[in-house]
């Protein structure tokens, strides 16, 4: 889509295209999706607001200059800034008297359990609503690729809003791959995040060396963490992790022994059977046959 040669209708304020979009998946299986976007040349009278909006709208300055206010301040921006609004907040902007330059606007609207997340990680903040620089070449390649699947309708299959879910991600991709601080985008940056990647790997065998690595930190400090936060160390809480699925299995399938050994990333029945027995005082055997109500 040619950003210059947009289908533009005359508004009070300006000339601008809006563009929308559905999903044809359910709201509450979106973590993420677009609601609008659009673009817009601004009138020399170009004033917008004071409004609050449902969602969070990322708003690009392609050229001119604009004045953003909100709650007690007051920021100008220039050509190749961003700003986000930020849902049930009052803004106001508006082009400055003063200048002469023609107004280029364009924006693109998103909502979902994600959408807030993504935008701290490119370094937006609700006090801090404004990147310097993020009109970029790369995201004008991807914003105008998001653009032309809105303008032609091509999320309304299934396939197609996926494609367009995932033009989105790049987008964000390159804002936080330009702007995003170094404690924001490190996916594992929590304990939570610590834990749940135990939890989601400890059935393959992983060691806390490699938990520790994935996590950034050596492991003298990722384990003198983890065991404060959750009041035992990384390696037994790897175990546990184990040993509850270890049950699981034991009981809720008719797997056998050696196969729920191998599930778990144990190299052999023997070593499984030892660590069980260990962790519940009784062997894996005696445990399905004494807590299992039924054959399966």
């Amino acid at each position: 889509m040619n950003m210059e040669n947009g289908n533009m209708k005359e508004y009070e304020y300006e000339y601008a295209e809006y563009l929308y979009a559905t999903s044809p998946l359910s709201e509450k299986e979106e973590s993420i999706r677009i609601v609008r976007g659009g673009l817009s040349n601004g009138k020399e009278n170009y004033r917008t607001g004071p409004k609050r909006i449902e969602c969070f709208s990322i708003h690009f300055v392609r050229q001119g200059s604009l004045i953003l206010e909100f709650k007690d301040q007051c920021l100008s921006l220039e050509e190749g800034d961003l700003f986000c609004l930020y849902p049930n907040v009052s803004y106001t902007y508006y082009r400055p008297q003063e200048d002469r330059e023609s107004l280029k606007l364009c924006w693109l609207a998103v909502d979902g359990t994600e959408a807030e997340s993504l935008l701290k990680m490119a370094g937006l903040r609700p006090d801090r609503p404004v990147l310097r620089g993020g009109w970029s070449g790369p995201v004008v390649e991807q914003l105008g690729a998001i653009y032309e699947m809105l303008q032609m309708r091509r999320f309304m299959t299934i396939d197609g809003h996926l494609e367009l879910k995932a033009r989105l991600y790049q987008l964000f991709a390159t804002l936080i791959r330009q702007f995003g601080e170094p404690e924001t985008v490190q996916p594992t940056g929590s304990v939570r995040a610590w834990a749940e990647y135990i939890e989601r790997h400890a059935s393959e065998g992983i060691t806390v060396q490699q938990v520790a690595r994935m996590a950034g930190h050596n492991r003298t400090y990722f384990s003198t963490v983890f065991a404060k936060t959750f009041g035992m160390p990384p390696a037994e809480y790897m175990y546990k992790v184990r040993m509850n699925r270890a049950k699981e299995l034991l009981i809720g399938t008719d797997a056998s022994i050696t196969e729920v050994a191998y599930s778990l990333g144990y190299p052999n029945l023997y070593t499984f059977s030892r660590a069980f027995t260990k962790f519940l005082a009784i062997s894996p055997s005696e445990y399905r046959r004494r807590y299992r109500e039924e054959p399966l």
